[in-house]
């Protein structure tokens, strides 16, 4: 079966038309190079690439990573070509041709699957690309669920299912390669790692990434899971403080407190969360969004969060002495950082798929 491999390229250095020439040299590969606006300067070595029977696209001016893949996929689809999908890869040579062509043929077997080439991060990584990496898998981990070794890869395997969202996803520039990932485990595609040998040279002096600008895009990515959440979680607290003081201090103030508490607490909660399931259905983490699983996962913990709630504002209020608001806000605080962790992993978490860490065999010769 054929094999479409897609570079982006910034300013690449001569060694890439050798890079391409060895890929073309493989029976059945088509390689597609962006040139995503490198000038002048480097029409020689496009020019070259095309020579040797590489497709090559053209940005007038540099749009970043991100927008040459999307103009690839574009492109992609709307060619006849018998390939299972697309291979992308870097234009600094860092991907090995074992690598490319055994992620192509994994990806002849892998249909619903986001394939990701692996690196290691040894003692011989850049500092920045070891550490940049080591923060985004964190963040993918604790905001998304999402458990990765190597978020950062530029050597992927995206079957053709995958493709067309793909065109229509947000990011221009390297955040757009983390907005695959999330994009992908939304659409309840398996995210599966294949490990991969990785050259740096020069100390990655060929990588683009703007170590300023590029890692505030990621961070954006990444923070947009849990300010969707706040925003959801702000409206539910607004609903949910303003019925409860509503009650307790006015409504049913005639009451007992253990009372007052417990009819004021259950009746803003009842309010609150049918507004906050609704809006949490969809957040960027969500990988299930089938309703009758969640919705008894969700009342569920909404069931624990009530006996929370009402057990930790007896304790403050009756027992300590502290305002019944100010009580309530401060356990409510403490259980919504809980339940975003137990919403995400738990509650809309699909359970078929996910994420595959396949072992060092996977790619031994």
């Amino acid at each position: 079966m054929a094999c479409c491999v897609v570079i982006p390229a910034y300013e690449p250095e001569q060694s890439f038309v050798d890079y391409v020439r060895t890929l073309l040299a493989q029976e059945g590969v088509q390689v597609v190079v962006v040139d995503d606006g490198s000038g002048p300067g480097w029409e020689e070595i496009f020019s070259a690439l095309e020579g040797l029977g590489c497709t090559v696209l053209r940005h007038p001016v540099n749009r970043g990573k991100g927008a040459a893949l999307k103009t690839a996929f574009r492109w992609y689809l709307a060619q006849s070509l018998n390939c299972p999908g697309i291979v992308t890869a870097d234009c600094d040579g860092q991907h090995r041709m074992k690598d490319v062509l055994r992620l192509q043929a994994a990806l002849e077997e892998n249909d619903h699957t986001l394939l990701l080439g692996s690196r290691s991060f040894g003692p011989g990584t850049p500092a920045r690309s070891r550490s940049g990496n080591r923060f985004s898998a964190a963040a993918l981990s604790l905001l998304y669920g999402i458990q990765l070794q190597d978020t950062q890869t530029g050597l992927r395997g995206i079957p053709n299912s995958l493709i067309p969202s793909l065109c229509q996803l947000q990011g221009a520039r390297f955040e757009y390669e983390l907005n695959m990932l999330i994009s992908a485990r939304q659409q309840q595609y398996e995210l599966r790692e294949l490990p991969i040998e990785t050259l740096y040279f020069d100390n990655n002096r060929g990588s683009h990434f703007r170590t300023l600008s590029d890692t505030l895009r990621i961070a954006a990515v990444l923070g947009r899971s849990i300010l969707q959440y706040a925003g959801a979680a702000a409206l539910s607290v607004v609903i949910d403080v303003g019925v409860y003081a509503l009650l307790v201090k006015a409504v049913l103030a005639g009451l007992s407190l253990p009372q007052r508490l417990f009819y004021a607490t259950v009746t803003a909660r009842i309010l609150s969360s049918a507004v906050n399931y609704t809006c949490n259905r969809r957040l960027p983490y969500v990988q299930n969004r089938r309703l009758l699983p969640t919705l008894g996962k969700y009342y569920l913990l909404w069931l624990c969060q009530l006996t929370a709630s009402f057990a930790g504002a007896w304790l403050l209020t009756g027992r300590l002495g502290m305002d019944d608001l100010a009580g309530k806000l401060l356990v409510d605080l403490l259980l919504a950082l809980l339940s975003y962790q137990i919403q995400l992993r738990w509650v809309f978490r699909e359970k078929e798929g996910g994420t595959v860490w396949t072992g060092s065999s996977a790619l031994s010769d």
